[in-house]
């Protein structure tokens, strides 16, 4: 049985999504260990105090894989956080209009295009993104972006995937997004709105759906036979596999 989600989301003032990726059960059939890999939205307005907590409870990377341009704009509050490691390693930053245009992909929700794009042109970022996460040795890694749901999303579908939790289990902790950004949403919106903006065409790059991650999921499968075998095809070494695989909880 899967580790309820209250255990999953990790409450912080400031920040809306931030949850654990444990409590999945592998290929193995045991549970990914808790607190070894978290996921999370933006972090540049956490209150006083909660920086240090995380600290307290064994982070000790955060990976944010925002543009350099978003870090600027919204530093993130654990940057300089004593006893963290913070990185930037942006994941969309080449993902230009002409790259969306010359992927082929099915036809679906338009996050789908964006996802199956990144996985086809951006293998070298995720390569090094998932490379810096594998040397955290002891405690935690935090990997974040704006929402915590496509940057973040695909990686934590590619780390769910490499311990062999069943896609079943990757689509819904990626749908889980809806139910704690709706605040983020709206100010969002409101944003764009008052900018003026598509908001109709923004509100759908907003949304969670399941088909997104489903049809990028099943494009890993169609292309490379599964999650393992796209980390081969980009190359991504094999003590680095190891490593992820040994802290995911899957063993030997």
């Amino acid at each position: 049985m899967n580790t309820p989600l209250p255990s999953r989301q990790i409450v912080l003032r400031g920040a809306h999504n931030v949850r654990d990726l444990g409590g999945y059960l592998t290929a193995q059939g045991t549970p990914v260990p808790m607190r070894r890999f978290l996921r999370g939205d933006c972090l540049h307005r956490l209150d006083d105090g909660e920086p240090e907590r995380l600290h307290f409870e064994g982070l000790r990377m955060v990976v944010d894989l925002r543009t350099a341009r978003e870090v600027r704009d919204a530093p993130s509050r654990l940057a300089r956080q004593r006893g963290v490691e913070w990185v930037n390693l942006p994941l969309f930053d080449a993902l230009s209009p002409a790259a969306l245009a010359e992927v082929e992909v099915p036809e679906g929700h338009p996050l789908l295009a964006m996802y199956i794009t990144a996985i086809e042109t951006r293998g070298a970022a995720i390569r090094t993104i998932l490379s810096r996460i594998s040397t955290v040795r002891d405690g935690a890694v935090l990997f974040n972006c704006t929402a915590g749901k496509d940057r973040t999303g695909i990686i934590a579908a590619l780390l769910l995937g490499l311990a062999g939790v069943s896609h079943t289990d990757i689509i819904s902790d990626y749908a889980l997004t809806e139910q704690f950004i709706p605040e983020l949403v709206s100010e969002f919106l409101s944003r764009s709105r008052a900018n003026g903006g598509d908001v109709e065409a923004y509100a759908a790059l907003l949304e969670s759906p399941a088909s997104a991650m489903a049809g990028m999921m099943e494009h890993l499968d169609a292309q490379y036979g599964s999650v393992m075998g796209y980390l081969d095809h980009i190359e991504i070494p094999t003590d680095v596999l190891s490593r992820l695989q040994v802290r995911l909880g899957v063993t030997g």
